[in-house]
């Protein structure tokens, strides 16, 4: 606890235990203590005698004050669930086999998939956020969900709390002031074992009330002002002082720095505030350094502290680019609650308010529309503008107009916390907040919607504060140039892989653990096997709760998993669970009974069927035609009882619900080979250009609104456009792919969130919440997601090696693995967590099916291609095959290719666009086109079974 001043009093409270205050006056002291309101003890401290009877009067007052505090915090519920009285009435209401008295607390016996508990009503005051605090240990991990509610529980009014399992853990969660008669409801997390609940506590958020601002001013430039110029990005700064400075992009100005900056800090429990900019007492000067320029101020506070606080400004190493360094000091202890390390004001004297686009990464991705706002999440959960520093992707901030971005990255730390508000209604500069605060913000110590925290941060004489930022600037009419010059000026990171658990990771001759093909093959191999997504040769998409049906891809791949384990067990019992599982699925039904969220036109290649299933996906194609309306869009579509997900989009259509659904005409109109379908399909990608340039949103309407940011809106975009791109060679879909490829870049960590081994190249979903309430998914990687974007991403590289596309999806893959329950969990072995909670390195359900990360997994251990296609466009031909087709060839009258097929046994190929029988040879012999081949002229379908590598010659 830091000192106070001569005649300050200091007083500390701790509602859980004794009381303790000091006061000092003038060199004597009083301590008053008590254990509750009717206990109260006064010790006298002063060394002067004759200053004791003002001492014990002191100590009376305040004693007297303190008695009232007690009481006020007495009333404040509280739950020690060590004794009876904390127990009591606390009742087991759904899928708990028992409530256990303990010397640790209550213990919760957990029997089934949806356990809680109610507690009896109590009454809290009214009009004050409150803290929870929850102590509790639990068998296994997950989330733990409190609901405060009067009548009936209800998702917006709950918080959720990820807990790890075996161990004590304790945490605290802001709660929304209450009242009288509020009954809490726990929901422990996992499904089985037992949790204990040791107590529950609530105590009083103490807030601390900003000042009032002083509105930023245009700083007076002067030609003879000092300048730093990178690229077509240049600052000049004046002479006002610290944030008197103004940025420009090939000179259009973007951007002015905040002139008056202020900090704050606490003296006891008040807060007390020191203007640095314009007119203010400080000591400032500019004045040029051999690089660039330096702004330095000095200043006394109230308190007779020294403060010292330098800015420099440099060109960054790469043109577009100033690095910004601020050096921060003091002479005397302070608890500081407000340091601007650095604060840009996009727009001001330039654009304004408006915008094209803009991007906080992980947090905000904007069009021109308010951050913060409730088109996403209602409730708390909008407020963004301090967010919690485990949400950001990575560390970039960045607003575009009028041709041009101004952008601002930083190197993490602890310490900093980023605020973002566009428009800036926070100094109502009339342009948009891009700044980097002390102390940091960690979703505990500061409200998401405050500059300030609720407590402050030590900085101690000799201490020198020093922080980094670089300032971004260049031509773009959306962010994605920012986000590719942040990708120039720092390298992607290493693939993740840190060892959870010895049998499903070993060390490599690095430092750091590699993650093995074979014990990943073994655990997908259980996966399939023994966790609960399989019954009776039926298999779940995910568990628990999901339902049966048959799968072939669950068949698929445990007969691709049995050609690379070694137990000769596990692979019979393979063999077997693939031939039960396929013998469920009805021939023409091979492609589409799939499980993943990741899935090709695979099985009847390897399995047969395949006219059947190419007429199926022709079938499909051409009743998606049908969602399309006048204007070339597909319109959210509300069912009967269902919420209106459009309700806050400026728009029926998004670029993310048209995208999937144009993908999958392609695909399908790609393996049909109908020439009809493919021409709609291209006609459909081609009126997407409404949504050229535009933010990734709308994909997953099922529970999410339309208007949110969406990563899987990417995926589905880019894969549509690599697809038109195979399909009609126009470069511009090609270019369309990268560009919607760069745009989710942002929902993926390329820094680590915490210390923890799981965190980069996870991926966050959406910039929202299920049903605009919870869960909140911003800081809630959801990898199946992720996955589905990696996959599009594996097939754009095969036309942009040069791009990173490969290792961003090798970095999720990865990702996903860590995320991956493991071999000792005999429910959810091998299965991929619906979402993670990263703090706690825990998992959240329902617990999906290996084939959504096994799809991409293959690439990424570098394994045979599973299903390859090839579109030969001099014929118009495209080649489908379960294996890579190399060197094919066309000439004017015939076409030639390898397939590396895979599969142990016989599998098939299909050639559709084949426009008559053509001659055949098949590894440099000639074959009559006779059973088991099939060419079926009216569909223009060439059907070869093959074995193995094969090289195949067509005469046409």
């Amino acid at each position: 606890m830091s000192r106070s001043a001569p005649g300050a009093n200091r007083l500390s409270i701790d509602r859980a235990r004794t009381v303790l205050v000091n006061a000092e006056v003038h060199g004597y002291s009083s301590f008053v203590s008590f254990a509750k309101p009717s206990s109260v003890r006064i010790r006298v401290l002063s060394p002067d005698p004759k200053r004791r009877p003002l001492a014990l009067l002191t100590g009376l007052c305040l004693s007297g004050f303190l008695l009232l505090f007690a009481a006020a915090a007495a009333d404040l519920p509280s739950f020690d669930f060590t004794q009876a009285t904390g127990r009591a009435d606390w009742t087991a209401a759904h899928d708990i086999s028992a409530l256990e008295t303990t010397a640790d607390g209550l213990g919760i016996r957990i029997g089934g998939e949806d356990p809680y508990l109610v507690g009896p009503p109590r009454d809290y005051p009214t009009g004050t956020r409150l803290w929870l605090r929850l102590r509790l240990k639990s068998a296994q991990g997950g989330l733990c969900q409190v609901f405060y509610f009067r009548d009936t529980p209800t998702e917006p009014n709950s918080v959720r709390v990820p807990v790890p399992a075996g161990d004590w853990f304790e945490t605290k969660v802001m709660v929304p002031a209450l009242g009288p008669g509020y009954r809490l409801r726990i929901d422990p997390p996992g499904n089985g074992g037992v949790c204990v609940l040791s107590a529950l506590r609530f105590e009083e958020v103490s807030e601390f009330r900003p000042p009032t601002w002083p509105k930023p001013r245009p700083p007076a430039i002067k030609p003879t002002d000092r300048s730093v110029t990178s690229g077509g990005l240049k600052l000049v700064h004046g002479g006002g002082g610290l944030g008197a400075f103004t940025l420009s992009v090939n000179g259009h100005l973007v951007a002015m720095g905040n002139d008056q900056p202020m900090l704050g800090y606490l003296i006891g429990k008040q807060a007390r505030w020191v203007a640095l900019g314009a007119g203010s007492s400080a000591n400032t000067s500019i004045s040029e350094t051999h690089d660039g320029v330096s702004a330095q101020a000095a200043t006394d506070d109230p308190e007779g502290g020294h403060w010292r606080i330098q800015q420099t400004f440099a060109a960054g190493k790469e043109p577009g680019t100033i690095d910004v360094t601020t050096r921060v000091s003091v002479n005397q202890n302070r608890s500081v609650i407000y340091l601007p390390w650095f604060t840009l004001l996009a727009g001001c004297g330039g654009f304004g308010t408006n915008k094209t686009q803009a991007m906080l990464a992980g947090v905000e991705y904007l069009e021109n529309e308010p951050s913060s706002s409730e088109a996403d999440v209602e409730g708390p959960g909008s407020h963004r503008q301090v967010p919690d520093t485990l949400k950001i992707t990575f560390p970039l901030m960045a607003v575009v107009a009028e041709g041009s971005y101004i952008g601002l990255t930083w190197r993490p730390q602890t310490n900093v916390a980023a605020a973002f508000d566009s428009p800036d209604r926070i100094f109502a500069s009339g342009g948009h907040l891009m700044g980097l605060l002390f102390p940091g913000s960690d979703a505990l110590n500061r409200d998401p919607s405050s500059l300030l925290p609720y407590d402050g941060a030590p900085l101690h004489p000799g201490d020198m504060l020093v922080f980094s930022a670089t300032i971004l600037g260049g031509a773009g009419t959306n962010v994605v140039p920012a986000v590719q010059q942040y990708a120039r000026l720092h390298d992607w990171p290493p693939l993740p892989g840190v060892a959870t658990a010895s049998s499903f990771f070993q060390l490599g001759s690095s430092a750091n653990p590699v993650i093995t093909a074979p014990t990943f093959f073994k655990l997908m191999a259980h996966g399939w096997l023994d966790s609960k997504i399989r019954e009776n040769d039926l298999f779940r998409h995910a568990a628990p709760n999901f339902g049966l049906g048959p799968s072939s891809d669950a068949a698929l791949y445990m007969d691709w998993l049995a050609q690379r384990i070694i137990e000769p067990e596990l692979v019979t019992r393979l063999t077997e669970a693939a031939a039960a599982a396929l013998a469920k699925v009805p021939a023409g039904n091979l492609n589409a009974a799939q499980l993943g969220h990741v899935h090709y036109p695979l099985p009847a290649l390897v399995y047969g069927g395949v006219a059947e299933n190419a007429a199926a996906a022709r079938a499909h194609g051409r009743a998606l035609l049908d969602r399309f309306a006048p204007d070339g869009t597909v319109h959210f579509q509300k069912s009967a009882n269902g919420l209106d997900y459009a309700r806050t989009h400026w728009a029926p259509d998004a670029n993310g619900l048209t995208g999937q659904i144009v993908e999958t005409i392609l695909e399908a109109a790609a393996f049909s080979g109908d020439q009809t379908l493919i021409a709609d399909g291209l006609a459909k990608l081609r009126g997407m250009d409404r949504y050229r340039g535009t933010v990734p949103r709308g994909a997953q309407t099922w529970e999410v609104p339309l208007h949110t940011p969406d990563i899987l809106a990417s995926a589905y975009l880019v894969r549509a456009y690599t697809l038109g791109y195979e399909l009609s060679g126009e470069r511009d879909f090609l270019e369309q792919a990268q560009y919607w490829a760069w745009t989710g870049v942002p929902f993926v960590y390329l820094t680590p969130p915490t210390p923890q081994p799981v965190g980069v190249y996870s991926t966050i979903p959406v910039l929202g919440a299920t049903s605009w309430v919870a869960p909140l998914w911003i800081g809630l990687p959801v990898q199946w997601c992720g996955l589905v974007y990696a996959d599009s991403l594996y097939w754009l590289a095969r036309y942009t090696p040069r791009d990173p596309w490969k290792t961003i999806a090798d970095g999720i893959v990865a990702s996903g693995v860590q995320q991956t329950y493991p071999l000792t969990d005999s429910a959810y072995q091998g299965l991929l967590p619906d979402s993670y909670n990263l703090r706690t390195q825990t998992r959240n359900g329902p617990a999906i099916n290996p084939a959504t990360l096994l799809a991409p997994a293959t690439r990424y251990w570098h394994q045979p291609v599973l299903y390859d296609y090839q579109v030969l466009r001099q014929h118009g031909m495209i080649v489908h095959a379960p294996g890579a087709i190399v060197n094919a060839a066309e000439t004017g009258d015939s076409v030639s290719f390898e397939i590396q097929g895979w599969p142990k046994k016989p599998y098939w190929v299909l050639v559709n666009g084949v426009a008559s029988v053509p001659s055949l040879k098949i590894n440099g012999r000639s074959v009559n086109l006779e059973a088991p081949h099939v060419f079926q002229p009216d569909t223009h379908w060439l059907i070869l079974q093959l074995e193995g590598k094969a090289k195949v010659e067509l005469k046409l």
